[in-house]
């Protein structure tokens, strides 16, 4: 799971943070040969897809974050890796996300190297053209808001749903009903991307590497999975009909929504 946002990159300090960053260098780096970065990486504000991160699955995401690499546009190759992410916190802003609370915001904090090679990456940074990170992580499930149900798609409605029936964007007795990210599993990396805030503008869902999933499923013992397989199947369905058919079935969904709501 990839969630986009704008970075809001504030400068670090090298000088304050050097012991922390030295646990993962191989030779003792000075202040001067390095150049560090705070980035807000993810927050409890609901995103575009409908979904948020809970305050809990921040903390828990905070640790796992720490010692993970920074790359460029998800791209999985020593090459892309840039900087590393050396120290991570929640922090509860002064503002408030759209469900009323305080909006929570987990920040990491990066270093790099500084030389030739580096140069315009930083000068990047500094200039303001790198803004947009992408953090890349593992959830154990998406709850309802509402009554705390697992929050499926739904292929005839196209709609996010629990099985009580609460959907996503909805309001029932006045709260927005969205999807919970609960239980943090793992943290992969942070990237730089050309997409703009985290509201999709910026949230994309899938593997950082297609091939590669499927390379794992290909392979994989998949007993068991029967209901994600279905889903799946469904999904995969839906990805190789051509665009009109895609456009049928979106203008037929339309139509029985408008048929329920007239006859409800």
């Amino acid at each position: 799971m990839n969630k986009t946002k704008a970075a809001q990159i504030q400068r670090a300090d090298p000088e304050a943070d050097i012991a922390l960053i030295n646990q993962y260098s191989r030779k003792e780096l000075t202040p001067e040969e390095v150049y560090c970065f705070t980035v807000r990486l993810c927050d409890n504000e609901v995103d575009r897809d409908g979904e948020r991160f809970t305050e809990q699955t921040l903390k828990e995401l905070a640790p796992l974050f720490q010692g993970k690499p920074c790359l460029m546009d998800h791209r999985w190759s020593a090459e892309k890796q840039i900087a590393r992410i050396y120290r991570t916190e929640t922090v509860e802003t002064r503002e408030k996300n759209s469900l009323g609370g305080p909006l929570t915001a987990l920040m990491g904090s990066a270093y790099m190297v500084r030389n030739e090679q580096n140069a315009a990456l930083i000068d990047a940074i500094e200039g303001g053209i790198l803004k947009e990170v992408s953090v890349s992580c593992a959830v154990q499930s998406c709850t309802c808001s509402i009554c705390g149900e697992a929050q499926k798609f739904d292929w005839r409605s196209g709609e996010f749903l629990c099985k009580n029936g609460h959907i996503q964007g909805e309001r029932y007795d006045g709260r927005l009903c969205c999807g919970n990210l609960e239980g943090a599993k793992d943290a992969y990396e942070v990237s730089f991307v050309a997409v703009p805030a985290q509201r999709r503008a910026g949230v994309t869902k899938g593997a950082a590497n297609l091939d590669e999933a499927f390379q794992i499923l290909q392979g994989a013992d998949l007993t068991g999975y029967e209901t994600q397989i279905q889903a799946l199947r469904l999904k995969l369905q839906t990805a190789l009909s051509d665009a009109a058919e895609r456009a049928a079935r979106e203008r037929i969904i339309a139509e029985n929504k408008q048929y329920l709501q007239q006859k409800g």
